[in-house]
Formats: C-alpha cells, structure tokens, sequence
C-alpha cells in the first residue's frame, strides 16, 4: 500500500489548501478544528479583528504581552487587574469589590492556632496558552506552602482579582473579609488561602507558612460576576451586592 503524505493526499482533494488548516479570523467557524474558534485561537493573536478598539486605562494597556505578568505592574494595586488579550495588555472589564465570609467552623473547630492573613484570588479557568485550568492545576502551581506569591510567578495562570487581608479570628470561626478586588467576568474559579505570618510590609502578600487552602471552581458560588454585584462601602449591603460564603476544607497537617 503507497502511503502519501498529508500535503500530498491534501493537494490530490479538490477545495483542500494548506491554508485551510489556518484560523481564519471573524469568521465565526474552527477552520483548524483545533477547538478554538477566531480569537480564542493563537492564530489570531495579534491580528486587527481580535484587537480591541480599548485597551482600557493601565500603565501598560496596549502594549505587546506574551503573558500576564508582562501586564502587571502591581497585582494588588492596578484595578482591575491588566490581562493579556491576543497578545495585548488590556484592562477593559469593570472593576468590582464582592465580598467573602471564609467559614472554618467545620474544619478548623478546635485547633489552637489564629491564622494572620488570608488571600483570595479568582483565577480564569483557561491559561495563557489556552489549555484549561481546574483547582488542581492551581495546586501543582501553588504547593509550595511558604510561597505566596507563586501564582503571579506562574506564567501561564491568569488572575482577574486578588485581595489580602489581615486575619483576627481563631480559626473555627468565620472570617469576614469587608471586600475582594476582582473584575466582572465569568470563566473564573475561586482559591482562597490563610497563613500563618502577618502581610509583609514590603510584598503586601501573607507571609510565614501557609495554613489551609480552599478552591471553589463548579456551582453557584463562581457564577459570572456582573456590575451589579459590587458591594458598597457600608456595613448594610444585604439583598444589594454579591456575597460569598466558602466553606474552607481542612487545614494542611502538620
């Protein structure tokens, strides 16, 4: 049996091209069956149906990007976070403060150490390259328990909100956090963690060695986030905004 190769099978088909197997870009259709379509695929990166007309207002909007931190010139600061859309810098989404109550009291009941500082980010389920991300991608990324920063060291995970916050509650108790930095949008999962050191000074991330973490990627908790789900700066905002409650598994031993 003669084998041919592709090109030379594809040019003996009538209407078959090499350059079929290109994404064609605003045409609403997967022309390299890869699964992503136009500007989702990495062909179009770049190319002027797939820029947006705004890149929205940041120190690096509009810039080239190969990932996000090339982005970021603060994580904790910039609102909201600057991502890396089809090769740009871009900050275009609505930046929204919901707020969290952490609840240990299922998990940590009992224990006698006080957690100093918490973080909560909401990270995009799709990487930069595209594949997709679950809390167990997060975790290959994030295991090293006295690294807090090691998910914005990552240069393939995508974070659309992160907030740290001092912690005064003995675990086994709900942690109120007032609010959370992140932009509206869905496609999100939700990882929470509490440390044993307070906010450093200098990084604003927790420091000392990371207690328990939690990650919330399926149901209604990581439903998309819209404008509306901003919380006031008032103590009484029932019915008005987006509140989460997590409930934290249990602590990472020893």
């Amino acid at each position: 049996m003669i084998r041919l190769a592709p090109l030379m099978l594809c040019a003996l088909l009538a209407g078959c091209s090499a350059e079929m197997k290109r994404e064609v870009c605003g045409d609403g259709i997967d022309n390299d069956n890869n699964g992503l379509t136009d500007c989702d695929d990495r062909d179009c990166a770049g190319q002027p149906a797939c820029i947006p007309p705004d890149y929205g207002n940041c120190a690096k909007c509009s810039q080239t990007c190969s990932a996000q931190s090339a982005c970021v010139t603060s994580y904790l600061d910039e609102r909201p976070i600057p991502l890396c859309v089809n090769g740009r810098c871009s900050a275009v989404e609505k930046f929204i403060q919901p707020k969290i109550d952490l609840d240990t009291s299922a998990n940590w009941q009992g224990l006698t150490f006080m957690p100093r500082s918490g973080s909560t980010r909401f990270i995009k389920k799709f990487a930069n390259d595209g594949s997709p991300v679950t809390c167990a991608t997060v975790f290959a990324v994030a295991s090293d328990r006295n690294a807090a920063g090691a998910i914005e060291a990552s240069s393939n995970l995508i974070v659309q909100g992160l907030d740290v916050t001092p912690v005064n509650t003995m675990a086994g108790q709900v942690i109120n956090y007032t609010f959370v930095n992140t932009q509206t949008g869905g496609d999100y999962l939700i990882w929470t963690e509490l440390w044993g050191g307070p906010v450093g000074s200098t990084t604003k991330l927790p420091t000392g060695r990371r207690f328990g973490y939690g990650c919330f990627e399926s149901g209604p908790q990581v439903a998309p986030l819209v404008p509306e789900d901003n919380c006031p700066s008032t103590t009484s905002d029932a019915g008005v905004c987006r509140r989460f409650r997590l409930t934290m598994p249990p602590p990472e031993m020893p």
